[in-house]
């Protein structure tokens, strides 16, 4: 916008000064050519009534004369043209006429000289311009008494007035586009920024809002318009952050209130479960209500500002959570990957979560099925990307592909809240953990890939080394790595 707004700033200057220059411009070549003619004009008059008449012998007389000015102008070449079109007298030396040279006759002389002749002088051309380069005709009639006798005939180099004319140009060229550069350092580019500094600022946050961050405070300064806008989304953002509070303020005070009746009635189920085998069922059931609750806790903190971030080694949080799974898989995980140090400033237990809530849901929807984990690296150090891909294949041995494999409808469906799939209704879970691995891997700018592998689902997991402006954590307060 800064960069297009420039423009149409320098181009309104620049067409002002066009319209400003081109009239002084054309007016000067006007005037030269005007000049230039009036004087021609005058010399040609005052030759044509020195003549008496072609038989006298005055034009032969008057060939000195013509000499001597066209010598002394050094860009005219004179003539007296008789009625006939013959040349009585010459001041130029060509022999090939006064009109004419090697390329040809000089565009215009013969009809010059047909109107001379008829008693018509000729008039100004329009201006002289450097791109020009035609002669000027000048030619005026010889008459006595109504009677033509001929014509006095001047062809005009205008290479000197031309090149005025050229210089003229070129230094109101020059200097229209220094004042054009001064007046877009001094007014155009403080006029621009003054426009679009608060349109940026503005921007940043609206980012920062949309990212589940509080927008910092800015001053209101740009246009009346710019400043009300500014205005009103101080008071659009106080308001949503007013709601977000009021929302996990809410989801706080009911987790508060009904994890305390919550931990009591799974105490008084764990006493009765110790009498009456029939009661695990139910404390079973308060297990899940428990987990649940604490499933929406973290689906609510999602886009808050309580979240810290620290550096972290992806790669060696990784091999510790596998570590602490291989048992249960005994010898199905693949991991690749891990070898190398992976710095990043994360949550200190983002990569943990991630891939407990993976593995988890891969002994629970895929019991003895291989295990994929692949951590790449992509990018330049700078700007470094790390992609976690875990891979299972499927339901377990032996099972029939056609009711344990998913479909792509299926899988485009996981990671909505509390959504299980109906031939899952009996595992245990809350239906959350794909959901809150997807807002917290998108608080700390990354992205979650869920798709079927055929067999088996694959999740594509990427987070970033370093925070971006899309993160709604807080700044890193650590410095050694969490391992």
């Amino acid at each position: 916008m800064r960069r297009r707004l420039l423009i149409l700033a320098i181009t309104l200057t620049a067409a002002v000064l066009t319209a400003l220059i081109a009239p002084l411009v054309t007016a000067y070549a006007e005037e030269r050519a005007v000049t230039l003619h009036e004087q021609r004009l005058a010399a040609a008059t005052r030759f044509a009534a020195l003549v008496d008449d072609s038989a006298s012998g005055a034009p032969d007389l008057l060939q000195p004369d013509l000499e001597r000015y066209d010598a002394v102008t050094g860009s005219t070449r004179s003539a007296v043209i008789g009625t006939d079109g013959s040349t009585l007298a010459s001041g130029s030396t060509l022999a090939s006429g006064v009109g004419t040279s090697e390329a040809g006759p000089a565009p215009g002389y013969d009809d010059a000289v047909d109107g001379a002749l008829t008693g018509t002088p000729t008039t100004s051309p329009s201006a002289l311009w450097p791109w020009r380069t035609d002669p000027l005709i000048v030619a005026t009639p010889i008459g006595r008494d109504a009677q033509i006798l001929g014509a006095v005939v001047m062809v005009v180099d205008t290479a000197g007035p031309r090149g005025d004319v050229a210089t003229r140009l070129a230094v109101a060229v020059a200097g229209g586009i220094a004042l054009l550069a001064l007046v877009a350092f001094l007014v155009g580019v403080p006029l621009v920024a003054w426009v679009v500094r608060p349109v940026d600022q503005l921007t940043e946050r609206v980012q920062a809002l949309a990212s589940g961050r509080r927008p910092g405070a800015a001053g209101h300064a740009g246009p009346p318009e710019l400043r009300r806008l500014a205005t009103s989304f101080d008071e659009m953002a106080r308001a949503v952050e007013y709601s977000r509070s009021q929302q996990r303020d809410l989801v706080a005070d009911v987790s508060h209130q009904l994890a305390n009746p919550l931990t009591a009635m799974r105490l008084r189920l764990d006493g009765l479960a110790a009498d009456d085998p029939a009661v695990e069922p139910v404390l079973a059931e308060a297990d899940r209500m428990a987990r649940a609750l604490e499933g929406v806790i973290e689906v609510s903190r999602a886009g808050g500002h309580d979240r810290r971030r620290v550096s972290v080694d992806v790669a060696a949080q990784i091999g510790e959570r596998i570590a602490l799974w291989e048992p249960l898989f005994d010898g199905r995980l693949e991991v690749r990957g891990v070898e190398a140090a992976a710095p990043a400033v994360l949550e200190e237990d983002l990569v943990p979560t991630i891939v407990d809530t993976l593995l988890d849901n891969a002994v629970k929807y895929a019991p003895d099925s291989p295990v994929e984990i692949t951590l790449d690296r992509r990018g330049p150090e700078e700007a470094r990307r790390y992609v976690l891909t875990v891979r299972d294949h499927g339901g377990p041995t032996g099972a029939d592909p056609t009711e344990t494999d998913l479909t792509d409808t299926e899988a485009a469906e996981l990671g909505a809240r509390f959504h299980r799939l109906p031939r899952h209704a009996d595992v245990d879970g809350t239906g959350l953990g794909l959901s809150i691995l997807v807002l917290r891997v998108r608080d700390a700018g990354g992205s979650v890939l869920i798709e079927a592998a055929h067999p088996g689902l694959r999740c594509v997991t990427t987070l970033p080394a370093r925070p971006g402006p899309g993160t709604s954590a807080a700044t890193p307060d650590a410095a050694v790595p969490a391992r």
